[in-house]
């Protein structure tokens, strides 16, 4: 294995894209092979990319969020195909939003039953709007606090953009998840992760919170401007998927270290075992989540709606899946699967070569530039 490739994209065309810094770290069979950071955490400061720092997550929190909730279904605690109304009655009566051929919009009560699997999926029907009128009431009434459960509540009052299970279209629908965990196992989601997770495989440093000790350790965050083509520094503390000082966002809340999420990746790499020999899921459990859950009559939504290029991908539980290499034109063989997050972070499982490999930035907006051309150098590197 020759790493010299991917160190020289890290250090010579991540960076001319305008990404401050990066890390990477990739194991097979349990054990790390190569780790690797460039660039700066703070460029105005000059200041190195540390190996120890914190990183929203972002959307890389899905990934925990359906582990968490296929465990509960190897546990026959809920059935994917069970009613969401059946653990939150308010789903029971949701509206759906339809579009006339003249332009006006109707809102009409829903035809289909708003299933577990939908959300697992994201073709519950949700959108990602942040200023839901639902959302914005509970932060108001709850004095800012928006706790977890009072807000998946409330995502049941405004319109649905479609008829659950018609459609793919990324969403808030994995933050029900997480609040459904946090229903069924009746501990704040935060705490379900910590001990049938986190403390399983030795992940210690991931969790919702931020103290001033991890506040210390937070990567400093940009963002890209598509309009100016610049770079922008945001405050550390920004993050607008976190709605209240109670809320734990099952789709993109927890801090984490590329340490600590490289075993998460490690683990499902080997079907559900952790380097420590901890099982935190079955063989059946992993297949069950990685494998592609769209019908072909869906699966067009996926590839024109996600923020990664997805061709040749197709989706399961909270993450893509392999499908045809060829067809996306990628290195990582068919059964590859992960998730990305809003800051750029890339999260990859290879079952068939024990394959794991965890990268983080703090910058994001260049998904589709950076992301695809880092698997496929990681995999020219990994050749005999």
């Amino acid at each position: 294995m020759n790493f010299q490739p991917l160190k020289d994209f890290m250090d010579n065309y991540i960076p001319m894209l305008g990404v401050p810094g990066t890390d990477i770290v990739i194991y097979k069979d349990h054990n790390e092979i190569f780790r690797y950071q460039s660039g700066y955490d703070n460029i105005t400061e000059g200041t190195p990319v540390r190996p120890d720092a914190l990183y929203y997550m972002y959307s890389c929190t899905k990934v925990a969020t359906c582990v968490a909730a296929t465990q509960l279904i190897e546990r026959g605690e809920i059935l994917a195909t069970d009613p969401v109304y059946a653990y939150f009655p308010e789903f029971a009566d949701i509206k759906v939003r339809h579009v006339r051929p003249d332009g006006k919009v109707e809102i009409k009560p829903a035809k289909n039953v708003l299933k577990i699997e939908h959300l697992l999926t994201m073709t519950g029907g949700l959108d990602y709007n942040l200023q839901r009128p639902g959302i914005l009431r509970t932060i108001e009434r709850t004095g800012g606090k928006a706790p977890t459960l009072e807000i998946v509540k409330a995502l049941a009052e405004d319109p649905f953009d479609f008829e659950p299970g018609t459609k793919y279209q990324y969403s808030l629908c994995l933050d029900v998840i997480g609040g459904l965990v946090e229903l069924v196992s009746g501990m704040p989601l935060g705490d379900y992760f910590k001990e049938n997770i986190f403390e399983p495989l030795g992940m210690d440093e991931t969790s919702f919170d931020l103290t001033e000790e991890r506040l210390a350790r937070l990567a400093t965050q940009y963002q890209f401007n598509a309009l100016t083509g610049e770079r922008e520094e945001l405050p550390k503390t920004y993050n607008p998927f976190v709605f209240g000082t109670e809320y734990q966002s099952g789709g993109a809340g927890l801090i984490s270290s590329v340490k600590d999420q490289i075993l998460l990746a490690d683990a499902l790499t080997h079907y559900g075992v952790g380097k420590n020999g901890n099982r935190i899921l079955s063989k059946a459990g992993v297949e069950l989540m990685s494998a592609n859950h769209l019908p072909e009559e869906i699966i067009s939504d996926f590839k024109k709606g996600t923020i990664l290029q997805a061709v040749g991908y197709g989706y399961g539980y909270g993450v893509r899946t392999n499908l045809d290499p060829a067809m996306g034109g990628n290195l990582s063989p068919v059964g590859e699967f992960g998730w990305d997050g809003a800051r750029g972070s890339y999260f990859s499982c290879d079952p068939k070569n024990k394959i794991a490999f965890f990268y983080a930035e703090h910058m994001g907006g260049l998904h589709p530039v950076i992301l695809p051309r880092l698997r496929n150098v990681v995999y020219s590197c990994l050749g005999e």
